[in-house]
């Protein structure tokens, strides 16, 4: 990607439920800050959301964790030259009965203001990230793009790069694990309870939504799974996942893989993300549904979630500065 001479340097941290993420990237100033070319990314399980389904609030043990990998995050970014920095958090700060002060906590470390975004902000940003990282496949198609979280699943339908409608759903696949799965293998009626709670919220939140789409795109770390598990990845190679697409009969085949292993397994498939082994089966489970959900013949992978839209606010805050 050729840039022109008004760009700026920015980095990014995406604190979720699951992970902690941190994007820096170089983002033209021209054309709205669309044209983006990533420097460095990063990601670590810090798992903010753990309990919070039973007890609605952090742990402070995980916060003061969080707070010390953002603040690590924050100085490998101005390491690399980032003029602006962008933290958002998610659905654990959002929906903690301590989100707040964990918030103001993590932004005390490191120096930098965190942003519980809502989730339509966070819905938002996500969708705008997708279509912009999937190019021409996405910009003159309807479509729908959902980003399975840790606590929060946010589905967003539009054409091209106009979002329409949206919905931030309150479950994710660590709020499904610990409600529904628990710790051990997951029984055929785990299965079913956890596929009538999603069926039944899927209803009555996307009922404004379209019945069909003719592209359906994932983002998030379920998804990456998939994805590198159908491309017979080593190692996590986002520009062999960013736009690969998952017919229905080979997703099936996909899932039924990862229902029939157990987390020792999992554990152990090189594609499989530290942190991620016991929650992935929720995830595919929801992913399912939401091809269901959507009648799409297809999955189309993307890897550029929320910190790719973070990071182009934070573009955008300096050219408006």
């Amino acid at each position: 990607m050729t840039f022109p001479s008004r760009t700026v340097r920015v980095g990014a941290i995406d604190v979720g439920t699951n992970s902690i993420r941190l994007l820096v990237a170089e983002v033209s100033l021209d054309g709205g800050a669309t044209n983006l070319l990533t420097l460095a990314r990063a990601g670590e399980p810090c798992r903010l959301g753990r309990g919070l389904e039973r007890t609605g609030r952090i742990d402070p043990e995980i916060a003061a964790r969080a707070a010390d990998l953002v603040k690590d995050f924050v100085g490998r970014a101005r390491a690399l030259g980032a003029a602006r920095l962008r933290i958002g958090a998610t659905a654990a700060l959002r929906g903690a009965a301590n989100g707040a002060e964990i918030g103001a906590t993590i932004a005390e470390k490191s120096g930098v203001p965190v942003h519980i975004l809502s989730g339509d902000e966070e819905a938002q940003l996500v969708y705008e990230a997708v279509v912009i990282g999937l190019g021409s496949v996405a910009r003159s198609s309807a479509c729908i793009v959902f980003d399975l979280g840790g606590g929060s699943t946010e589905v967003v339908s539009g054409v091209g790069a106009r979002a329409g409608r949206w919905a931030s759903l309150s479950f994710g696949a660590v709020s499904l694990t610990e409600r529904h799965l628990g710790n051990g293998p997951p029984t055929p009626a785990m299965i079913e309870s956890l596929e009538r709670h999603v069926r039944a919220e899927l209803g009555a939140a996307l009922i404004a939504m379209p019945e069909s789409t003719p592209l359906l795109a994932g983002v998030g770390g379920t998804v990456t799974v998939l994805a590198a598990l159908d491309r017979g990845l080593d190692a996590y190679e986002p520009s062999r996942i960013e736009g690969w697409t998952i017919g229905r009969d080979r997703l099936e085949v996909l899932v039924d893989r990862v229902l029939g292993s157990s987390e020792a397994e999992r554990r152990t498939w090189a594609v499989m993300g530290r942190g991620r082994s016991d929650i992935v089966v929720a995830g595919v489970l929801v992913v399912r549904l939401m091809m269901e959900r959507f009648r799409a013949r297809a999955l189309v992978c993307s890897t550029q979630g929320l910190r790719y839209g973070l990071a182009r606010q934070a573009a955008k805050a300096v050219e408006d500065a």
